[in-house]
């Protein structure tokens, strides 16, 4: 396994320069044009800071399937910023997509199979993402051709989706992500017929954001048409991660039943074409 951290061109906001760490397998010598699907992960972590408990250990997890993984360390609000912070994130998110493409031969990637998957706020990230991806003027924001900027599909994990639905309590917060005439505060209101196939899973019991963001999300997906498996887990707080010990860090954050969503999520995009 190979290990490369990647500093991304600045956003435009704030001192953070974001960076793409990437999780690579070689491919054995019998097996030297293998191509594997590929996953970006963006942890949550409200739009503050990164998560590391939603960073490496998922996407270990996929490399551990075959997949190749990276995951994306975004631009996040900086309090001395006087502008708010979208679309920074969704721009490192579109540079992220675009590196891991134009590195797919070296790095053994499959095109085709290229997903994202996001926590909490990177949820939203992802969720607001896909639309943007077809957006000239924020593609043109970004530096990126549609074609470098496409994804096949997305997993949210307990995503945040409006954020009008609970989750910030803090309307200034809120504020500091987005305007209020934004579109991107409503990340179902951007979902459209061309939403890549979307794997979102909940707990019905989470106190931060609560489980309504994903019945927003699931119900545009299905007005559209869109490919969507949705789980609803009957219990488990925020933040759950793969919920198993490996990501624990409080009591609690063992959930054996939560923690099937990673065979759910792989099984879905199994069926959806996105084989190791």
């Amino acid at each position: 396994m190979r290990i490369e951290k990647i500093e991304l061109p600045h956003a435009g906001y704030g001192p953070k320069t974001a960076t793409l760490t990437a999780y690579l397998q070689d491919n054995v010598a019998d097996q030297a044009t293998r191509r594997r699907p590929a996953v970006i992960v963006c942890p949550g972590g409200a739009y503050a800071f990164c998560s590391d408990r939603e960073a490496e250990p998922i996407a270990l997890a996929f490399l551990a399937r075959g997949y190749q993984a990276f995951v994306l360390d975004y631009t996040v609000i900086d309090l001395s910023e006087p502008s708010e912070l979208l679309p920074a994130p969704q721009v490192d998110l579109a540079r992220a997509v675009a590196l891991v493409r134009a590195h797919a031969d070296r790095w053994h990637v499959d095109e085709k199979n290229l997903g994202i998957l996001g926590c909490s706020a990177g949820g939203h990230l992802c969720a607001t993402y896909t639309a943007l991806m077809r957006d000239e003027g924020f593609l043109a924001r970004a530096g990126v051709l549609a074609e470098e900027a496409r994804v096949a599909w997305q997993v949210l994990c307990y995503p945040v989706i409006d954020l009008e639905a609970g989750w910030p309590e803090e309307a200034s917060w809120a504020a500091r992500i987005c305007g209020e005439g934004s579109t991107l505060r409503h990340a179902q209101g951007l979902v459209g017929a061309q939403t890549p196939p979307t794997f979102l899973w909940h707990t019905a019991t989470d106190g931060t954001v609560p489980v309504r963001n994903a019945y927003l999300y699931a119900e545009a997906l299905a007005a559209q048409g869109v490919d969507h498996e949705c789980h609803v887990f009957h219990e488990g707080r925020h933040g759950l991660s793969l919920a198993t010990a490996q990501t624990a860090h409080r009591e609690g954050d063992v959930v054996p039943h939560v923690a099937r969503w990673l065979e759910l999520a792989l099984e879905w995009l199994d069926e959806i074409g996105a084989r190791a």
